[in-house]
């Protein structure tokens, strides 16, 4: 019996290891470039999924017309609202990923940005302090784009990450109390 606790103890590690491992993959994305709030051009060197990031703020919204045009020979790429938006730090600064995309041609594209002053920016993510915020000017917001990853591959990761730790703690307590 001590020898099934063991391998489930074992199991559990491995699987804690495995979603560490992800989430810390998805930590490390690579930040692309920083956008003008005009027009820009960008090279992506690789295919893959992306996303433009608003900086400046825990809480972002669409109220209207705020939208980001990418194109490249004519070809428009479809962009999508990213839920839920993941936040991170940017140079000492809130910033979350607002809408994703997908690059399936390495090139040059150009980004547009449209009615940037749709885009609702508060400085904090709890409603009941940003009930009572003012919306950010657009000068002290930012826009970047970075890779990103899909939602389904950040909680496959942290699921495994809680599960493989409380499954390899719960086995080796087992183990040892037989």
């Amino acid at each position: 019996m001590q020898i099934i606790f063991l391998l489930v103890g074992i199991i559990g590690l491995v699987m804690s290891v495995f979603g560490s491992k992800m989430l810390i993959e998805i930590y490390k994305n690579r930040i692309i470039s920083e956008l003008k709030l005009t027009e820009n051009e960008i090279n992506f060197d690789k295919i893959g999924l992306y996303s433009i990031c608003v900086v400046g703020g825990g809480y972002s919204n669409n109220l209207g017309n705020f939208e980001t045009k990418i194109t490249s020979k004519g070809l428009k790429i479809n962009t999508v609202e990213r839920k839920p938006k993941f936040k991170f730090h940017y140079k000492g600064r809130l910033a979350n990923e607002f809408y994703k995309f997908k690059i399936e041609n390495p090139g040059i594209y150009n980004i547009k940005i449209i009615n940037i002053e749709d885009l609702e920016v508060k400085e904090s993510m709890l409603f009941s302090k940003r009930f009572f915020q003012k919306k950010l000017s657009t000068e002290k917001i930012g826009i970047i784009v970075k890779e990103t990853s899909p939602n389904s591959k950040f909680i496959i990761g942290l699921i495994m990450t809680i599960l493989g730790f409380n499954f390899a703690s719960l086995g080796i307590i087992l183990a040892y109390n037989q």
